[in-house]
């Protein structure tokens, strides 16, 4: 299911420490998955790591980081992700 802006938004701003939101990202975006992830530390509010699969993923180096969820949660709409379970 590729979820809306808006409902990428309200997830983003219910998230928990510790918590995160996977997305897959199509072939035609350049494949992947997208996390989104609560910065618990300093810096900005939202995480967004992107590789090649799940576990890489979570390991990796922040893709980008931002105060604000509107900026992340249309970018993984705009590559049509689809949330993971």
């Amino acid at each position: 299911m590729v979820p809306s802006r808006k409902a990428i938004i309200q997830g983003m701003e219910k998230l928990q420490k510790d918590q995160s939101l996977a997305f897959t990202i199509p072939e035609t975006f350049g494949g992947g998955v997208a996390i989104i992830h609560l910065n618990t530390g300093e810096g900005k509010r939202f995480i967004l790591k992107v590789s090649r699969d799940l576990e890489t993923a979570r390991n990796s180096l922040p893709y980008w980081s931002h105060d604000k969820p509107k900026p992340i949660a249309k970018w993984v709409a705009d590559r049509l992700g689809s949330l993971m379970p």
